[in-house]
């Protein structure tokens, strides 16, 4: 779908959902119920997501079970002006928000999204793509939120709030099967232990897949194996005190780490070296000699305690979590063994936020609070040369016959404080203002060292070095908002937002020529933002659009930049400034009873404004689009709820969604263009109208395009010529069925 096309259909969305009748028709007020009210706490504080200024987009917990969601790609591609790069691993899942992206890879570098659950900011995105089960709503908040969420928020946030323990028991499971030999089971139980005071719930998810990459040469990749819970007991000792203790668990055991050869390597091209796989780049089939694998262990665990006193609530948020990962996979993608990476990663982090929201009069809402975050991590990269790498046919090659592997071994710690408050005054019945600032001190250590074994053969040893830097920034916002009436709010604001500096913690040699450490400073934006949002035919549509200029300079980039020895290395550095402006338009309509409409569409103009040096050639990337930055986006759905006879009702579901070529690269290397691609999803099931049975028929990819989420060159040294891609599933399809029980 070209770009005119993709705007077409969403302007005559919003102006087919706009035209439904209003007052002036009482039967069909009567037929049609308004849209349900949505409450958020975008700003620590619960409000009608209406009333808010800030461009953002909710799915509840209808909307997510509805949708059969388990993880954040089964939603994401609903929301305007977000894409996420799902590559061949799940340690580098990278969101992207209005063109803006960080390398997930190194434990060095920050992430411009912060992710949040339940009010707990997840410090790598490592944590970030896991199962997705029994929550109350996911918040996703486009632009820098630093006064309130602050810690690495320049981009957006993307916030998980689970259900709390209630007073009525329940009970409810969920079974299903598919393709590829897929099993999914789910389970929620709540029980209240003392009815209005103490209550305990916990849900578990399970997921087991086949991989979709068939392997010539080994486990097929790309498979599915998690499982993952959660458990929380609420505490309610008077109606003043509420305190609520979470703990969360997950594990992955994937052969994640497949990826399609796009163009082949002249090295492989003749015998014996091609392989029929490299033929088709979309007939999901590899030829990789050593297996894959991906695991991943994660553990939470959190307090939360919520005292109103005087004109406020003051609120608590301890939590401690941590993470294991491992990881090995080959490099060259052949049927020899060539060459291949790993990182083994250890993360373990402890926050403590204080808060509290209160009131001044009848005119002022304010937060005031403050946060103490620490982070360590210890990381291990090694690079594997394979005995095939010398003698591809039983013959030494070159000078250095041995295999080897090489190490970079890493420790880091990170340490920040920060103090935060805003004011929201409604000057007027009608006019509001809002102020808000955030001090923030960061300080960062890293011990670095290079070895290889057997030592001296593969990699010289580099002795460990260790350095420190500290960052003190303040971030703010500023704004207005226009309440022209109950179903009508206008807004503009403006806001600063930093992503603190870092160091480049897998290059080889963290020394650069100069002698200094391989680190780079902050980045930091300036995000202008107007936007309407409104509910229309007597609250059965809602309406809400905005518009937004987002000026960051210091951007951290990749370069290519000598090291001490005169090697050239892959590190960050902030080389560039970079605009990025667009709009977000969102729909929600009640057609008739029964039938409603979604659509949300996003158009983002992400380009740097300078970019010089980029390369060691010195070429200027300046007016080069942002990578992963597709400038459309559009997601739609349709579903329909109808009652049959007797005790069941049917429910159809359709989901489309749009997202428009980007370049996989800052050169905007033509050869890593990635075409724009369209799905379509549906789901069709029957449901007893009390919840307690159901069974649903779905499909993922209806129509089983074939699509990629990336590109990239092979090694110059083990794949030299080679591209290879990140490929999407094929279409998935399964039955899912259901039962719930809830006592009265």
């Amino acid at each position: 779908m070209n770009s005119p096309t993709v705007l077409r259909v969403a302007v005559c969305s919003a102006l087919g959902a706009m035209m439904l009748p209003g007052g002036s028709d009482a039967q069909a007020q009567e037929r049609t119920a308004a849209l349900d009210e949505i409450l958020v706490t975008a700003q620590r504080r619960v409000e009608n997501v209406q009333e808010v200024p800030i461009s953002m987009s909710v799915f509840g917990a209808a909307d997510l079970e509805d949708g059969g969601v388990k993880r954040i790609e089964d939603f994401i591609g609903q929301v305007p002006n977000v894409y996420i790069n799902f590559n061949s691993s799940i340690r580098t899942t990278a969101i992207s928000m209005r063109g803006i992206i960080s390398d997930p890879n190194s434990v060095g570098i920050d992430p411009a999204v912060g992710v949040y659950v339940d009010g707990v900011y997840m410090g790598r995105p490592t944590t970030v793509n896991v199962g997705l089960h029994d929550l109350e709503r996911v918040e996703v908040l486009r632009g820098p939120q630093g006064t309130l969420f602050g810690y690495n928020t320049i981009a957006g946030v993307l916030s998980f709030v689970s259900r709390l323990p209630g007073d009525e028991p329940e009970f409810a499971v969920t079974a299903g099967v598919g393709n590829l030999n897929a099993r999914t089971a789910s389970a929620v139980a709540n029980l209240p232990i003392t009815p209005g005071r103490v209550a305990l719930r916990g849900a578990v998810q399970y997921e087991k897949r086949d991989g979709f990459l068939r392997n010539l040469a080994g486990p097929d990749n790309n498979d599915a194996d998690n499982l993952n819970g959660r458990i929380a007991l609420a505490f309610t000792p008077n109606d003043e005190l509420s305190v609520v203790l979470r703990a969360d668990a997950a594990r992955d055991r994937t052969h994640l780490g497949g990826v399609e050869v796009w163009v082949p390597s002249p090295l492989f091209a003749g015998e014996p070296f091609n392989t029929p796989h490299d033929l088709d780049p979309w007939d999901r089939v590899i030829n990789d000699s050593r297996s894959s694998f991906q695991d991943r262990d994660v553990f939470g665990a959190s307090v939360e305690v919520n005292w109103d006193i005087g004109p406020g609530t003051l609120t608590s948020i301890t939590a401690y979590r941590e993470f294991d990962w491992n990881n090995f996979q080959t490099t060259d993608k052949s049927p020899f063994d060539i060459f291949g990476t790993g990182i083994t990663e250890d993360q373990d982090q402890f926050s403590q936020e204080i808060r509290f929201a209160g009131t001044a009069g009848d005119r002022i809402d304010y937060v005031v609070g403050a946060l103490y975050f620490t982070q360590t991590m210890q990381a291990e990269a090694y690079a594997d040369v394979g005995a095939d790498a010398f003698s591809p046919f039983g013959a030494p090659l070159g000078a250095n016959p041995a295999p080897g592997t090489g190490f970079i071994d890493i420790r880091t710690r990170a340490e920040s404080m920060a103090a935060f408050a805003q004011v929201d005054w409604r000057v007027t019945d009608a006019l509001q203002a809002t102020l808000g600032l955030r001090y923030t001190a960061e300080d960062k250590t890293i011990n670095h060292q290079l070895f290889g074994e057997p030592t001296g053969t593969f990699v010289p040893s580099v002795p460990l070095n260790r350095f420190e830097r500290s960052d003190r920034e303040p971030s703010w916002r500023a704004g207005l908002q226009y309440f022209v009436n109950d179903d009508v709010m206008a807004y503009a604001s403006y806001s600063r937002g930093f992503k603190a500096g870092g160091y480049n913690a897998f290059a080889f040699q963290i020394v650069q020529a100069d002698g200094t450490p391989a680190d780079f400073e902050p980045e930091f934006v300036d995000n202008y933002e107007i936007g309407v949002k409104t509910l229309l035919a007597d609250g059965r549509v809602r309406f809400n659009a905005s518009a937004f200029l987002m000026d960051y300079r210091d951007l951290q980039v990749n370069q290519l930049i000598p090291n001490a020895q005169g090697v050239i290395d892959f590190q960050t550095s902030n080389a560039a400034t970079a605009e990025t402006k667009g709009i977000e338009l969102e729909i929600a309509a009640r057609l008739m009873t029964g039938l409603d409409l979604t659509v949300g569409y996003g158009y983002t103009d992400a380009k740097f404004k300078r970019f010089p040096g980029a390369t060691p050639g010195g070429a200027d990337f300046g007016g080069n689009r942002l990578a992963q930055s597709p400038r459309q986006s559009l997601g739609a759905t349709l579903q329909y709820r109808h009652s049959l006879t007797g005790d069941w009702d049917l429910m159809a579901r359709g989901e489309y969604i749009h997202r428009g070529r980007r370049y996989s690269d800052a050169a905007n290397s033509p050869a890593l263009e990635v075409p724009a691609y369209d799905l379509v999803n549906v789901r069709l099931g029957f449901e007893r109208n009390d919840g307690t049975l159901g069974a649903w028929l779905w499909s993922r990819n209806l129509f089983d395009k074939d699509y990629a989420s990336s590109r990239f060159f092979g090694s110059p040294a083990f794949a030299p010529g080679a591209i290879f891609q990140n490929i999407g599933i094929e279409r998935t399809w399964g039955l899912e069925v259901s039962y719930r029980w809830a006592g009265r």
